[in-house]
């Protein structure tokens, strides 16, 4: 996992303007707050990117001070060149408190309007930002008040983010996919994935079965446009949540949809640490999904 790189070391970088106007770098101290990478900059890179901010006058603060001056940044109030706002546009914050090295931070319910990707994205930036502030280790994000149950984790610190600017190795994630053939039966394909930043291990199997095989003797397991809304990993148990569309796009009879659900289940019970999978519908617990029942976790088979 990459730590987030030191105040210090980012005064050997390349000068960027922060949002209180400063010029090059100097011996002043700096925050970086972090946004959304423009789609065609991130692709193949890292979906997370920085500004700088003069930060001499607010480091004099205490920690509740400093984290709720870097929530208003991200929320709106920084106008640097190139900054977008992470979090959707209309949402406030209830409240933060520092407490034990966790910034609770709460966000009112159009954040919980967020989803999938976008969601670690702007989760990763808001912790980010925030435990660069002395005396924040980690960050608990609530909607409402609420926990978001469809989140993969739900405490956010530095170490857990990836950058692909350094000189540390990309992840890398050794496990089995199953596909099948054209009998019938699900064939497990060695595969290495690659993991960046902001990305769980379930998801980027999820992403994988979706692109389908590698090898040419084998065949789709899902059909196209098939779409996960989320993927969490909780005591051994994948939560995957399914959009209501993927439906319709089932194939026709138990049999072969059994041998989807089959095939899902065991490239997510591949992965280390993954007992069992429990298929939700745009967020909900469902008795059948199709044809299968999924009233409880599924087990991979033997």
């Amino acid at each position: 996992m990459k730590r987030l790189l030191s105040l210090l070391l980012a005064l050997l970088l390349f000068a960027l303007t922060g949002c209180a106007g400063s010029g090059a770098w100097d011996d002043r101290t700096y925050l970086k707050l972090y946004y959304p990478a423009p789609l065609d900059s991130a692709q193949g890179g890292d979906a997370i990117a920085h500004v700088n901010i003069a930060w001499d006058d607010m480091s004099q603060e205490d920690t509740q001070t400093q984290a709720e001056r870097v929530l208003m940044l991200l929320m709106g109030e920084c106008e640097e060149d190139g900054f977008t706002v992470p979090v959707p546009r209309g949402t406030l914050l209830r409240h933060c408190r520092v407490e034990n090295g966790v910034a609770h931070v709460d966000f009112s319910e159009a954040y919980g309007t967020l989803s999938g990707m976008k969601l670690t994205v702007a989760d990763y930036c808001v912790a980010l930002s925030l435990t660069q502030i002395t005396g924040v280790e980690q960050v608990a994000i609530t909607v409402d008040g609420q926990e978001l149950a469809y989140r993969d984790s739900q405490r956010f610190r530095a170490r857990d983010v990836l950058f692909t600017d350094t000189d540390e190795p990309v992840r890398t994630l050794t496990t089995w996919l199953y596909f099948p053939n054209g009998q019938g039966h699900l064939i497990a394909e060695r595969r290495e994935l690659t993991l960046h930043e902001g990305q769980v291990r379930c998801g980027v199997v999820m992403d994988a079965l979706m692109e389908g095989p590698a090898g040419e003797t084998l065949l789709p397991l899902l059909p196209e446009g098939f779409a996960v809304l989320t993927v969490r990993l909780d005591e051994g148990t994948c939560y995957l949540n399914l959009p209501s569309s993927d439906t319709e796009l089932l194939p026709d009879g138990e049999a072969a949809q059994q041998l989807l659900m089959q095939g899902i289940v065991n490239s997510l019970c591949a992965v280390s640490g993954v007992r069992q999978v429990q298929i939700l519908q745009d967020g909900m617990m469902l008795a059948r999904f199709g044809q299968i029942d999924v009233s409880q976790p599924l087990q991979p088979s033997q």
